[in-house]
């Protein structure tokens, strides 16, 4: 039986400086492997590499894989452009903390490998639709709201399928998936949450009530969130990506979407050893130093 020729789109952080090296090397293999490489406009002009190319925005249309080179605003970028595509995701990591891209350089190879011989392991993590007025997006991370550039604590009023929750009164609130429980959420002081779980999580920015504590409520429950008529307008950031002016009395709504992102995980890694690395949590396995 012929094999599938697969299309591999590199989506690279070009401020890296491993990208330089790894890029070409990868972009070489997949050619002698029998696949087709693609890079953006952008990439194949500052990396001299003669490739089939399009501007960023259209790789994911084109790719059976997209590779994400660089940190994890890399990836959640190309979340972006694959979007409900069910294209599946490789996070290479070229430095810095990584929780999403769990590859590194030395495991790339390997890992379009396996992914080009559907030997690949992949999870599939929720998201998060946000609407607010006419203007909608999606979040693999988290959808937090921040105060604005007057810089003083807003108050939110946040509901659950039309029943008040609470009132949060801060720097604002992280809205996020059990993916990005690792990510602002974690920062905030939120849980860490195993990432093929289905849940919302609530987590409040520097709240000025001691009761004011992380939630995490189904996932089908939905959350709405409006600025009191006290509040000065704020500052809503999807996956740190995408930013919107929000103004009081006019309702945010987050709930779950209607598609999942694909991510490509290494076979021999699992989620505890990566916290493990990641947050350099104390432990190992019984009979390993």
């Amino acid at each position: 039986m012929t094999r599938q020729r697969k299309r591999i789109a590199f989506m690279v952080n070009r401020q890296k400086p491993l990208a330089a090296a790894l890029v070409p090397e990868l972009v070489r293999w997949v050619r002698t492997a029998g696949h087709v490489p693609l890079l953006s406009t952008g990439t194949a002009k500052l990396l001299r590499i003669e490739v089939e190319c399009s501007p960023a925005a259209r790789l994911a249309k084109k790719a059976d894989l997209v590779v994400a080179c660089g940190g994890d605003g890399t990836l959640l970028r190309a979340a972006r452009l694959v979007g409900s595509r069910d294209v599946p995701i490789m996070g290479v990591n070229l430095g810095g903390l990584g929780f999403l891209t769990e590859f590194s350089t030395e495991e790339a190879q390997a890992g379009i490998e396996a992914f080009c011989r559907g030997a690949h392991v992949e999870e599939r993590r929720m998201v998060l639709a946000c609407r607010y007025e006419r203007r909608s997006g999606f979040a693999l991370n988290d959808v937090a709201i921040n105060m604005g550039t007057a810089n003083r604590a807003i108050e939110l009023v946040a509901s659950s399928g039309g029943v008040l929750v609470t009132r949060f009164v801060g720097d604002g609130v992280v809205v996020a998936t059990p993916t990005g429980s690792t990510a602002y959420s974690l920062a905030a002081g939120g849980p860490v949450v195993y990432p093929t779980m289905a849940a919302i999580l609530l987590t409040p920015l520097a709240p000025h009530a001691l009761a004011s504590r992380p939630m995490i409520l189904p996932a089908d429950a939905g959350v709405e969130l409006a600025l009191s008529k006290r509040s000065e307008s704020a500052v809503l950031n999807l996956d740190g990506q995408e930013r919107w002016t929000i103004r009081s009395g006019r309702t945010i709504r987050i709930s779950r979407a209607g598609f999942t992102i694909r991510l490509v995980t290494p076979r021999d890694k699992t989620y505890f050893r990566i916290l493990r690395d990641k947050l350099k949590w104390t432990g190992s396995q019984l009979g390993q130093g």
